[in-house]
């Protein structure tokens, strides 16, 4: 067994810091533009007595962003909600190859969601769906479920070499 070393170029690299910086611009957006329709809503219900028919067509796309771009924002950051309890009962070499073998399945279940992710955003491109109001094509919030899985499936392939590395180094006993 060898080590996989550009692995940790690639995790250092400006590349990577600047699609941390994308991703966390995404976000702030998408939270600003959130709490200003909600903002608005408010205002034209309780202030003004009117509705702002259709807001929930821009929530909904602003929200998948939000929550989709999230999701692979914490992926980055290994910040992801898992079981992993039996870490605390097993050795270190041990948890070494669970991290690895969970990583594989993590990595295997993710680019198969790449896979359906790309499905749906193309054939509602193709069918060009659109919301009744503000005539917004629903691959439009969809797109971003597609961008997330393919940022979370290129975090687990660096993290699943970088568990590698991991065990490789442990197996010979180079703690």
């Amino acid at each position: 067994m060898r080590e996989v070393k550009f692995i940790y170029k690639i995790m250092d690299s400006k590349f990577e810091k600047n699609l941390a910086r994308l991703e966390t611009l995404v976000m702030v957006i998408t939270t600003l533009v959130m709490l200003t329709i909600l903002a608005i809503v408010v205002g034209m219900r309780y202030v003004l007595h009117q509705d702002f028919y259709g807001y929930n067509e821009i929530v909904l796309a602003d929200s998948f962003w939000m929550y989709f771009i999230g999701a692979a924002f914490a992926m980055r950051r290994e910040e992801h909600i898992k079981a992993d309890i039996l870490k605390n009962f097993i050795s270190k070499k041990g948890g070494a190859v669970m991290r690895l073998l969970a990583d594989i399945v993590q990595t295997a279940v993710n680019y198969a969601m790449v896979v359906l992710s790309y499905n749906l955003v193309a054939s509602n491109f193709r069918a060009w769906t659109i919301t009744p109001l503000w005539e917004i094509p629903f691959f439009v919030p969809q797109i971003s479920i597609f961008i997330s899985f393919v940022l979370m499936a290129f975090y687990l392939t660096m993290y699943m070499i970088r568990d590698y590395n991991d065990l490789v180094v442990l197996f010979k006993g180079r703690d």
